[in-house]
């Protein structure tokens, strides 16, 4: 997997470019290589070659941007004149008073919790809301549970009932079939002893 730096290098790379990236990552240097024997194989025709040159941070332009001339937009002079201001202004403004002095921060604190403690209403009644619908939930819980469990031990009840019902019928027949084989083993023992 490429590095963020091998990525950056291969996607700026231009043939000739003498690069740092590429003295010290070895898979880098190799595709540059590569990039650039592709490159002398492939001439570009003059032609081509020449439209590359006369574009701005072409071929000729070598580590400079394009220089694209900026879109102007239709706006009102003094909207205009007033973003130009901002351009121009280099000087820090100074911060209002209210951020540099912290009696305004305290004030500001206080005015904030009279605001909430009159959108939120008193915290105690609050409270006891809140505790009121947890109990109700818990109860709800538990009802459920409660239902739960007896139909578990209902179920386990007749699971286990139809278990012994047909333990006995199996007992049963097995009981009718020992009664049969040995009433054959007594009907067969005459056979037997003659011999």
């Amino acid at each position: 997997m490429l590095s963020q730096a091998c990525r950056r290098f291969r996607t700026e790379f231009s043939p000739g470019q003498d690069d740092p990236h590429r003295r010290t990552c070895p898979a880098c240097t190799a595709y540059a290589a590569a990039m650039e024997r592709a490159a002398r194989k492939l001439p570009l025709p003059a032609g081509l070659r020449s439209k590359l040159r006369a574009i701005p941070g072409g071929i000729g332009d070598v580590g400079q941007g394009p220089r694209l001339p900026l879109p102007q937009a239709p706006l009102p002079d003094p909207l205009r004149s007033r973003l130009r201001g901002f351009a121009r202004r280099q000087e820090p403004r100074p911060l209002p008073a209210w951020v540099r002095t912290s009696r305004y921060a305290v004030a500001a604190s206080y005015v904030m919790a009279v605001l909430l403690s009159f959108t939120a209403a008193n915290p105690v009644h609050l409270g006891r809301q809140a505790a009121e619908v947890m109990s109700q939930a818990v109860s709800e819980r538990l009802d459920r549970l409660d239902l739960w469990e007896d139909k578990v031990r209902e179920r386990y009840g007749e699971t286990r009932q139809s278990l012994e019902e047909s333990l006995e019928e199996s007992l049963g027949s097995l009981d009718h079939r020992v009664d049969e084989l040995s009433q054959s083993l007594k009907n067969l023992e005459p056979l037997i002893t003659r011999r």
